[in-house]
């Protein structure tokens, strides 16, 4: 029994935004890196072991980042605005009584990542604040 036994072994990933011209919004890159102590990058299959099956291979596929070497797990941006434009206008009904008109880019950035989120639960992120926003149209 080493001391090693006591320590949670996890991936971590790099994320990355880019702005897709095509689909008009933020759109997700991750690199993920093995829990062996060891910074090897994972494989594609790999990453979608932490994806929710549902979106594995669909909605996230491993594709070329447009400016960072090796192959990233994407977050395909086709739903990204109508979900976050729904999300906003939700917020901005709630918020219409306070007299703010729209969330802030950071806001806008945080609820964004809590959007992504849904779809690959084992990435933990640090949420330092709370937002509540209805999906429903």
């Amino acid at each position: 029994n080493t001391d090693d036994d006591n320590i949670l072994k996890v991936r971590t990933y790099d994320l990355s935004i880019t702005y897709d011209k095509y689909y008009q919004t933020p759109r997700i890159w991750l690199m993920g890196y093995a829990d062996d102590g060891s910074s090897r990058p994972l494989t594609g299959d790999e990453m979608m072991q932490d994806v929710i099956s549902d979106y594995a291979h669909r909605t996230v596929t491993i594709e070329n980042h447009p400016h960072v070497h090796g192959p990233h797990a994407s977050i395909h941006p086709c739903q990204h605005g109508a979900v976050m434009k729904t999300i906003v206008r939700n917020l901005t009904k709630d918020q219409a009584e306070g007299g703010e008109i729209g969330p802030t880019v950071e806001v806008y950035l945080f609820i964004f990542l809590k959007f992504v989120s849904s779809m690959i639960p084992t990435i933990s992120y640090d949420f330092t604040m709370d937002v509540s926003a209805s999906t429903k149209k």
